[in-house]
C-alpha cells in the first residue's frame, strides 16, 4: 500500500488542487447518464458480494483494461444498461441492492463504481452503511489518507439526532479517499430531497500519471459530484 501523503481530517489544499486528468475524463453526458442510473429501480439479487475486488482482480472479478465484452463475461447476469461508455448491472453488495456501474475510455476498464440509492426509508442507516463500508475498505488498504465530513451547519454534527435530517437536506457530505498500488478508491455520502445515496467508486492509477494532485481534483470536481437528489 502506498499511502498519500498528507493525512487529515478534511483535504489540504495541496490535496484538493485543481490539477485535470490527462486521459480519463467523465463528459456532462457520462455523469447525466450516472444520475439517471439512480431513477431506475435495482432489483434485488439473490448473491451477495463484498465492496472489495476479488482475487487478482481491480473491480469486483474485473482487471482495468479489460474490454466491455469481457466485463461481461465477469458478470453473472445481463446489464440493465449499455451505452457509450457505460455499462450497469443490478446486484447486492455489503447486505443491500444496488447497481454496479463500469466505465470505459478507448473500450477499455478505467473506472468502476457501486451506487447505493434509496435503499432505506430511515436515512440514519445510511451512516451506519457508511461506517461499515469504511471499515471493510480499512481493513483492505489502511487508514483512509483522505476523511471529509463537511457539515453545511456545525448544529448538525453536534447533534446525532439531527444527522439524518442534514442528510436528507443535503447539509452533510462524507468523503473518504485511499490509494492503493493498482488503483485509487474513492467513497462518498451524500443526499437532498429527502433520500440519500453512497457512490464507491474504483479507478485505474494509470488514468492518473499525476498521482495525488490528480485524484484529488479529479475526486473534488468529478466524483464529489452532488448526490442526484440534490437540488
Amino acid at each position: 500500500m502506498r499511502p498519500f501523503s498528507c493525512r487529515s481530517s478534511a483535504i489540504p489544499d495541496r490535496c484538493a488542487t485543481a490539477v485535470r486528468p490527462r486521459r480519463c475524463v467523465l463528459s456532462f453526458a457520462v455523469l447525466a447518464g450516472l444520475f439517471l442510473l439512480a431513477a431506475i429501480p435495482t432489483p434485488a439479487t439473490a448473491a451477495d458480494h463484498p465492496p472489495l475486488p476479488a482475487a487478482d482482480a481491480d473491480f469486483r472479478a474485473a482487471r482495468w483494461g479489460m474490454s466491455p465484452d469481457e466485463v461481461r463475461r465477469s458478470e453473472a447476469g445481463d446489464p440493465d444498461l449499455a451505452e457509450g461508455p457505460l455499462l450497469a448491472f443490478p446486484a447486492t453488495v455489503a447486505g443491500d441492492s444496488c447497481r454496479v456501474i463500469y466505465f470505459f475510455q478507448q473500450d477499455r476498464l478505467c473506472m468502476g463504481f457501486y451506487q447505493w440509492s434509496d435503499t432505506h426509508e430511515e436515512l440514519d442507516a445510511y451512516f451506519a452503511d457508511a461506517e461499515a463500508l469504511r471499515a471493510a475498505l480499512t481493513a483492505a488498504y489502511e487508514e483512509p489518507p483522505i476523511e471529509k465530513w463537511d457539515w453545511e451547519d456545525p448544529m448538525f454534527a453536534e447533534d446525532p439526532q439531527l444527522r439524518a435530517e442534514a442528510l436528507g437536506l443535503g447539509l452533510v457530505r462524507y468523503e473518504l479517499g485511499w490509494m492503493s498500488e493498482r488503483s485509487l478508491v474513492a467513497m462518498r455520502m451524500s443526499g437532498g430531497n429527502f433520500q440519500a445515496d453512497i457512490l464507491l467508486m474504483y479507478a485505474d492509477r494509470r488514468c492518473f500519471p499525476r498521482g495525488q494532485d490528480a485524484f484529488g481534483a479529479f475526486f473534488a470536481g468529478k466524483v464529489g459530484v452532488p448526490s442526484p437528489y440534490y437540488r
